[in-house]
């Protein structure tokens, strides 16, 4: 793969694809990209009672649904949404992350380690927390593919 860059002053960046259109490799570039842009300027809006923050998806470790309500783990804090957790789902696809059980969204990022259990379920450590995640036997393989 050849790749050329020209830098050109006050203008805005422009991407040529020069290539056999659905190639593996011009399908993995716009792939990219696509996803890229997807992600580039998404803020979560979460709620700590009713006071609103903007938070960047990437500072979040976990998703998980109690009581029926959507909680939101950072490193440091937890937030309420507003959003179902499919909402959040559809809105962190471009991200690394991915559904361990019926109830909880992993960010692949923070994640420490996993260990298999019995039961054919897996527990999963996270880096910054003290919490132990469940990746049942349905999500493992989703789980799986995004590392």
């Amino acid at each position: 793969m050849k790749v050329t860059f020209e830098s050109v002053s006050n203008a805005e960046t422009e991407v040529i694809i020069k290539g056999e259109i659905g190639s593996p490799d011009v399908d993995a570039l716009l792939e990219f990209i696509k996803n890229r842009n997807a992600g580039a300027t998404k803020k979560l809006v979460l709620y700590i009672e009713d006071e609103q923050f903007l938070i960047d998806p990437d500072e979040v470790v976990y998703v998980e649904v109690a009581d029926n309500k959507v909680k939101v783990f950072t490193k440091d804090e937890s937030f309420d949404s507003k959003k179902k957790l499919y909402e959040l789902k559809d809105m962190l696809s471009s991200m690394p992350f991915a559904q361990i059980n019926k109830g909880t969204l992993v960010n692949i990022d923070f994640v420490k380690s996993v260990q298999a259990e019995f039961s054919g379920n897996y527990t999963l450590r996270l880096k910054n927390r003290k919490e132990i995640l469940t990746i049942s036997r349905k999500y493992f393989k989703e789980f799986k593919n995004q590392l």
